[in-house]
C-alpha cells in the first residue's frame, strides 16, 4: 500500500525538500472533541529521514491510536533548531465560493502559492514557503479578518483560535474516526473569475527565502 498521490503528504514533502534545511516535522495524534476548548494531543517530531520516506510515513499514519487522527504541524524544525511555519488554512465549508472570497482577500499571488485539498467537510490549504513565528501570527490574524460580520465564516474561526493558543497550525492527514468523511484529497486549483477584483492582502506577510539542498 502506498500514500495516494492526491494526499497532502506529497505537497509538504516537496516544500521540505526544496527548503533543504528542515531536520524534523512535528506531528500529533489527537482526539477531536466538538465545541470544546480542550485540544487533546500526543505530540512528537518525525526526523527528516523518516518524513522523506513514504513507506515510513504510511506506517506512522497506520499507527494512529483508535479514536484518534494524525495531524501534521506547521512549525517545522530547522537545522539551527529554529522553527518556521508552513502556511496552513482550514476553511469553514466545502463551498468553492469561499475559496474565491479568500483569494480576493489574500491577493492572487499569495493565493496561487496555496495547494488545496478537499477534506470532506471543508478545504485544507498548504502554502509553498515558510513564515517566521511573527509573520505566522499575522497571517492567522489575517485569516480571521477574512471572515466578514453577519456572513458565514470563510475560514474556520475555532480552528484559528485553537491554533493560536497552541502556537502552531495543524491539519489532519488520516481518516481514522467516524466524525470525518474521508482523507484529504487534492483538488484542481480554482481559477479566477473574470469579474472578480483582486486586492492586495491588508497585512504584509514576509515569505521566507526558499533554500535548495
Amino acid at each position: 500500500m502506498l500514500i495516494s498521490l492526491t494526499h497532502p503528504y506529497w505537497h509538504v514533502r516537496s516544500v521540505v525538500e526544496r527548503r533543504g534545511d528542515v531536520v524534523a516535522v512535528p506531528v500529533s495524534y489527537y482526539a477531536y472533541r466538538p465545541q470544546t476548548v480542550a485540544d487533546v494531543r500526543t505530540e512528537f517530531v518525525i526526523p527528516i529521514g523518516d518524513f522523506l520516506n513514504p513507506a515510513r510515513m504510511l506506517q506512522y499514519m497506520a499507527e494512529t491510536p483508535e479514536g484518534h487522527e494524525m495531524a501534521v504541524h506547521s512549525n517545522l524544525v530547522l537545522a539551527d533548531q529554529a522553527h518556521m511555519h508552513l502556511v496552513m488554512v482550514d476553511m469553514s465549508t466545502a463551498a468553492k465560493a469561499h475559496l474565491e472570497k479568500l483569494r480576493m482577500f489574500l491577493g492572487d499571488n499569495f493565493f496561487q502559492e496555496i495547494a488545496w485539498f478537499g477534506s470532506g467537510r471543508s478545504f485544507h490549504g498548504y502554502g509553498a514557503s515558510l513564515l517566521s513565528s511573527e509573520d505566522w501570527v499575522k497571517f492567522m490574524g489575517l485569516l480571521l479578518l477574512a471572515n466578514q460580520p453577519r456572513f458565514e465564516p470563510t475560514v474556520d474561526p475555532r480552528w484559528i483560535g485553537h491554533r493560536l493558543m497552541a502556537g502552531y497550525a495543524s491539519l489532519r492527514w488520516t481518516k481514522n474516526t467516524s466524525y470525518y468523511r474521508g482523507l484529504p484529497i487534492r483538488i484542481e486549483k480554482p481559477t479566477l473569475g473574470d469579474s472578480s477584483p483582486v486586492e492586495a492582502a491588508p497585512i504584509g506577510i514576509k515569505i521566507g527565502p526558499r533554500r535548495s539542498s
